[in-house]
């Protein structure tokens, strides 16, 4: 069976931000998925994520217009090739049983929701260049494809 990742927020806000010295890569890494050449899914979650950053001028040296980041969400929505996943009614539970084992507090709530999204749609691994948000997660496959560029 072949794994499907999801792809984090920061490789969308790496593709988009033109001032990235990621964004090369990043936009490579999209590029493939589009094309159906890397097997990967966006959560709900993840574009909500993408939106909140890379429009605020705080957070990104090239923020874009909530027009284009609404258009760029559009695109990714209509791509055939890139699987949309969004939480199920056992989410809560998951989040639940998680929180149980591992230990999150403050925004990393946010982490452990989108593996329990995960979960509910058995995702199995997550490309992301935050690496360390992800590690405790031991029955994850973590994947930076960054680093394979």
């Amino acid at each position: 069976m072949v794994t499907t990742y999801l792809i984090d927020s920061n490789i969308l806000v790496y593709a988009a931000n033109k001032n990235s010295p990621y964004q090369r890569f990043a936009l490579e890494v999209m590029n493939k998925v589009i094309i159906g050449k890397m097997n990967a899914c966006l959560s709900y979650q993840t574009l909500y994520e993408f939106y909140a950053i890379i429009t605020d001028p705080k957070r990104v040296e090239s923020p874009i217009s909530p027009k284009k980041a609404q258009e760029t969400i559009e695109l990714y929505m209509v791509a055939s090739n890139i699987k949309k996943i969004f939480p199920q009614k056992t989410n809560l539970q998951n989040t639940l049983s998680l929180l149980k084992k591992y230990k999150v507090s403050k925004q990393t709530i946010f982490d452990l929701v989108l593996v329990a999204t995960m979960m509910d749609n058995g995702v199995e691994g997550i490309y992301t260049t935050n690496e360390t948000h992800f590690k405790q997660f031991e029955f994850l496959e973590i994947i930076n494809p960054l680093k394979t560029f």
